[in-house]
């Protein structure tokens, strides 16, 4: 899910109850020609975030028009992977980013 944080801007962010049980520190997300894993932010037990504005490249993957995207986690505990789609994912973006500003 992406959302606007006030202050790191776009974020995207991975929510689960088991995050933090299964040690996930880093990600690997397939888009299309995209790959590249990301070290993950916070500590939180259900949550970890990644400020898009540190990753263009995700932010350009994920707002490509592709389909479909993977993430793998790494550096975790258990082996978990995950598909989510992305339709609609630029017009969607792309609103949230018009609205949303960072206080310095």
């Amino acid at each position: 899910m992406v959302r606007c944080d006030a202050k790191n801007g776009l974020i995207f962010e991975i929510g689960d109850a088991t995050v933090g049980d299964m040690g996930l520190r880093s990600a690997r997300f397939e888009i299309g020609r995209y790959k590249e894993t990301i070290r993950l932010d916070g500590n939180s037990p259900d949550r970890r975030t990644i400020a898009l504005s540190k990753h263009p490249k995700l932010l350009a993957a994920l707002t490509s028009g592709a389909d479909f995207a993977t993430m793998y986690a790494i550096e975790a505990d258990v082996e978990y992977s995950t598909g989510f789609e992305l339709t609609g994912a630029r017009d969607q973006i792309s609103r949230l980013a018009r609205g949303c500003s960072t206080k310095p």
